[in-house]
């Protein structure tokens, strides 16, 4: 088959194709120790979708119940923190000094407030390191940067949290690209 026949038959598959089948394996890592990138989903989506995409990943770690340790880095500080994403439900808003929307997690008497700039995470990595089974969601910026980490941390029932993100893994892969 010539290429240009290829190409057209992938384009049709593609189009054809629904988002959750876009999924490609990755390789395991060669540390056995630590569990990383097996699946991959690749959206090839509008910045709209990917806005939603984000939200919705949020949300789901958001209505878990469960504690994470949020650690974000920023210049020249590193800000790190246990606490649930809540319990208010998160708000969506325009930051009045960049425009840039916000995602808004606070606890009841927003003595405590995430913000996360939701433009900004073009990847979210779900990391589990079965060492110490530590589980991870990381939100990156286009450049690989880090945007925030949310580790699951400090719940009573720990078992049944690492059953709930792996879950949360196995629904969404291990990285998704926006």
């Amino acid at each position: 088959m010539r290429a240009s026949s290829l190409l057209v038959i992938g384009i049709i598959l593609q189009q054809q194709t629904s988002r959750a089948f876009q999924a490609r394996l990755l390789q395991p890592s060669a540390n056995p120790r630590v569990e990383t990138s097996y699946r991959s989903l690749n959206l090839q989506t509008s910045p709209a979708d990917n806005r939603n995409i984000a939200e919705s990943i949020l949300d789901e770690l958001h209505r878990s119940n469960l504690s994470f340790r949020i650690v974000v880095i920023g210049n020249g500080a590193i800000l790190e923190t246990t606490s649930k994403l809540g319990p208010t439900s998160p708000k969506s808003s325009i930051s009045p000094k960049s425009g840039e929307r916000l995602l808004t997690f606070s606890n009841e008497d927003a003595s405590f407030e995430l913000h996360v700039k939701v433009d900004q995470v073009c990847k979210i990595a779900f990391v589990v390191n079965t060492a110490n089974n530590r589980r991870v969601a990381r939100f990156l910026s286009d450049n690989g940067a880090p945007i925030c980490s949310l580790i699951l941390a400090g719940n009573s029932d720990a078992a049944k949290a690492e059953e709930w993100f792996d879950g949360l893994v196995a629904k969404h892969g291990d990285e998704i690209v926006l």
